[in-house]
């Protein structure tokens, strides 16, 4: 865990201030499973969510690329994953295995058949009618329902149009009712689609959002998405946060590798007792930014450090869950010591700083599209330069090469760019729903005595 604890005497009294930590975890199967029993068979659950309306018929080849890709990722799959293959136009249709309609709750197990069967399936598929999101997740949560409750429940979603056949307020329901049920990445294609309803549902159903830039790598992107999930064998960790009266979280984030906000999945223990899901892991890093509210009475002595919270992580084990046993962590302190000395309270955490970085790189982009949209090309020019200039000091070149197709950079380093006159609504949208998981893993540096642009983030 990293922190920088110190925090002056006069801001404490003053009404208080927050104390933030990024909590590293990091999972190695292989060393799971070392002394561990053989596993039990893993149960995997994979829905693959394709846009079928009328505009994947314009060209044609988006429809092409997307058939290429399904089948590819239906190769992917592992002898036994349940799968089905949903085709999304204004209303959700099974494809695969029974055809038989939106009511349907069949999975089938993946083999040589299946397989067979599934891609026979995707080769008659046409494009027609609108775009209703809502209902191709509403199938998928229908679809996973059954499992049992171990199951690593995951669906691919492509998508090239807008939600233009349904009410944003549903879709976010959706998303809502979906949540801990299963995972979802979702995939842009085309010009059309919307970076922020894609976020929405992957920010919200623990996967990452992207762009399809290049049609024939698509298929090649869908089977790396299913590797990926494939690859995720852990499941039941939880972040659990025990805090002192009077020091209630205020922000709980996954930082890396993508962004989200974490909402506590239960109280246990005390009404001081958070837990914090997390989705299935593979071998794997993550980085979580804790932010708790710390406040000082008079009788709180100084130059002393003292205990605002533990952090730990904890597993909910189920019987009929496969018998990897990871070696937990022992608890993280989250403390706070009060100090006069102005060269220990001035100091700022790197790794807190570095996120903080990333939420100003974030700001940045939205101004630039707001701007943009409003026809102000140089509050644009401003706002995106900025975010050139927080993506270089963060080394995020993925974000970088995104923004390369929106401005010409001419000095990274100090934000200079231009933008350029031939301007896709793909680029714009690579680069914003690339936002939430562009983030890096901080650099080893020493602590930085100037003052972050999140002043409230030590």
């Amino acid at each position: 865990m990293s922190q920088q604890p110190y925090i002056s005497v006069e801001r404490g009294a003053e009404g208080g201030t927050r104390m933030c930590a990024v909590v590293t975890v990091t999972v190695d199967l292989a060393a799971a499973r070392e002394g561990a029993a053989a596993p039990a068979p893993l149960s995997r659950a994979e829905v693959l969510l394709l846009d079928c309306s009328a505009s994947m018929g314009y060209p044609r080849e988006k429809l092409w690329a997307a058939q290429d890709a399904a089948t590819e990722a239906v190769r992917a799959l592992p002898d036994g994953t349940y799968f089905a293959i949903v085709a999304g136009r204004h209303t959700a249709e099974l494809v695969y295995p029974t055809g038989s309609g939106p009511s349907a709750t069949t999975l089938v197990r993946a083999d040589a058949t299946t397989r067979k069967e599934a891609e026979d399936a995707i080769a008659r598929l046409v494009p027609s009618g609108g775009t209703a999101i809502g209902s191709w997740l509403a199938l998928a949560r229908e679809l996973f329902g059954p499992r049992p409750a171990a199951t690593i429940r995951h669906a691919l979603l492509l998508s090239d149009g807008r939600n233009e056949h349904e009410q944003r307020a549903a879709l976010a329901a959706e998303v809502t009712a979906c949540q801990g049920l299963f995972t979802c990445d979702a995939l842009g294609i085309g010009e059309d689609w919307d970076p922020d309803e894609l976020q929405l549902v992957a920010g919200g159903l623990d996967g990452k959002a992207d762009a399809v830039r290049d049609l024939d790598a698509l298929p090649g992107e869908f089977r790396a998405v299913t590797a990926e999930s494939v690859g995720r064998r852990l499941t039941g960790l939880r972040l659990r946060l025990t805090h002192r009266a009077g020091s209630g979280p205020l922000t709980v984030q996954q930082v890396h590798p993508t962004r989200r906000d974490l909402l506590p999945d239960r109280v246990t223990i005390s009404d001081r007792c958070l837990e914090f899901r997390t989705p299935p892991w593979g071998d794997e890093t993550r980085e979580y930014l804790v932010c708790v509210a710390a406040s000082r009475t008079p009788q709180e002595p100084v130059d002393r450090a003292l205990w605002l919270a533990d952090l730990k992580v904890v597993r909910e084990v189920r019987d009929e869950e496969e018998s990897i046993a990871p070696q937990l962590p022992p608890a993280r302190a989250l403390v706070v010591h009060w100090t006069r000395h102005r060269d220990l309270y001035s100091t700022y955490d790197p790794k807190v700083e570095h996120y903080a970085h990333h939420d100003a790189l974030v700001r940045g982009l939205e101004e630039g599209r707001a701007a943009q949209r409003a026809g102000d090309p140089v509050r644009a020019r401003a706002a995106w330069g900025e975010a050139v200039r927080r993506a270089h000091a963060m080394g995020n070149e993925p974000m970088l090469q995104r923004l390369g197709d929106v401005v010409r950079i001419i000095d990274a380093a100090a934000g200079e760019v231009e933008i350029r006159p031939d301007i896709r609504p793909l680029d714009i949208n690579s680069a914003m729903v690339l936002r939430a998981h562009s983030t890096m893993l901080p650099p080893q540096k020493k602590r930085t005595q100037h003052k972050p642009q999140d002043p409230e983030c030590r």
